[in-house]
């Protein structure tokens, strides 16, 4: 019989093999078998994987998506408020059909299915970032080679598809908008915010975040923080992206209207929120939510969502000719992908481009002793 090299078998006290050999990530692995021949064969298939540079740890391979999924929970860097709202996305939509699933079982097939029937009673918001998370912690195991690529393979899947396409509002709608809340001695102090939010593009927790030390010269709005309620606590933590750090600046008659604000409704500490409930705490999305669609409704604006306030602040700035990387920065944009949307959603001003060309090459003909300008 011919010498083997790779690995060792020994026989167990209970009379099965055991089958060992040091892989290359510096670790023994080992598998117990019922017959010897059985043993050596696993150790050749080893052999055969790591020359074909195809071999995934056999102990990583055999974890759960289960046992990933509380690793991937548990990690350092993850925003409390998003690790919530990763625990009951898994509680609620992927336990059930993967935690107990083997990390190598997991097939674009079986993902599929699991897609397919989730989405029969699941909303499209929901699905879509269980998804995205169902697809980040077999990232993790790609990453640990227990997998050689990631099942997750849908096309669309983890965009959410909404009801309807977003809006924006134009800046004469919102401006309405504005005047409808300032009009009722209940919501007049969300005037100025509804402002902020349309013609400065925060995010609704960015804006609520804000104190009265964040108010700077020129109209401008130092951005350091976010605020949204999780497990029935306000937590107070960094903007959604490193790039949600940033300075905004505000048209000067929207900064006129926030400096009237801050006189009337804000406390004179540093740190006094500069939106806030009457009682001086932070102001409740629900609450909020509520509050816009009645002064939308009282106008008879078509459907219009709360959110749209930042897609109209985003979408009017493109109108201005800003670039995208000008883009990202006024919104907090990590990436151009977004701020392209915009810039897109702006191509209806091609007609008055065109328009303002016209002027130029008029007022050019009009400086060339009375030539016509071009046709």
């Amino acid at each position: 019989m011919p010498k083997r090299t790779f690995g060792s078998v020994d026989r167990l006290p209970s009379g099965r093999f055991r089958a060992r050999y040091l892989g290359p990530d510096g670790r023994r692995h080992s598998k117990i078998f019922a017959a010897k021949a059985d043993a050596w064969a696993w150790l050749a298939s080893e052999q055969t994987d790591l020359a074909r540079k195809s071999w995934r740890a056999p102990n990583a391979s055999g974890r759960t998506v289960g046992e990933y999924a509380e690793d991937y929970l548990a990690r350092n860097d993850l925003r409390e408020s998003t690790r919530v709202l990763y625990a009951g996305l898994w509680r609620h939509h992927l336990a059930e059909a993967w935690a107990h699933v083997p990390v190598d079982e997991v097939t674009p097939a079986a993902v599929r299915s699991w897609h397919a029937q989730a989405g029969r009673t699941t909303r499209p918001t929901a699905l879509a970032q269980s998804y995205r998370l169902l697809r980040a912690v077999l990232n993790v195991a790609v990453a640990d080679e227990a997998i050689p690529s990631n099942p997750c393979r849908l096309r669309g899947a983890g965009t959410p598809k909404a009801s309807r396409p977003s809006r924006a509002l134009t800046a004469a709608e919102a401006l309405q908008l504005a005047e409808r809340l300032g009009q009722d001695r209940r919501t007049e102090r969300y005037r100025a915010l509804l402002l902020v939010l349309a013609f400065g593009g925060l995010r609704f927790g960015e804006a609520t975040a804000l104190r009265r030390s964040d108010v700077l010269t020129g109209g401008r709005l130092r951005v350091e923080r976010s605020v949204r309620r999780v497990s029935g606590r306000w937590v107070v933590g960094e903007p959604k992206t490193d790039a949600g750090h940033r300075t905004v600046t505000l048209p000067a008659a929207i900064a006129a209207v926030l400096e009237e604000h801050v006189r009337k409704y804000v406390g004179a500490a540093p740190d006094a929120l500069l939106f806030s409930t009457s009682t001086g705490g932070y102001l409740a999305r629900s609450n909020w939510n509520s509050t816009f669609r009645r002064a939308a409704n009282a106008i008879g604006l078509p459907a219009v969502r709360p959110h749209e306030l930042r897609h109209t602040g985003a979408t009017l700035a493109a109108g201005t000719g800003a670039t995208t990387k000008e883009l990202m920065r006024r919104l907090g944009h990590s990436s151009p992908a977004a701020a392209l949307l915009y810039q897109h959603a702006a191509d209806d001003r091609d007609a008055d481009i065109a328009r303002a060309l016209d002027a130029m090459l008029g007022a050019l003909g009009d400086d060339q002793d009375g030539s016509e300008p071009p046709k």
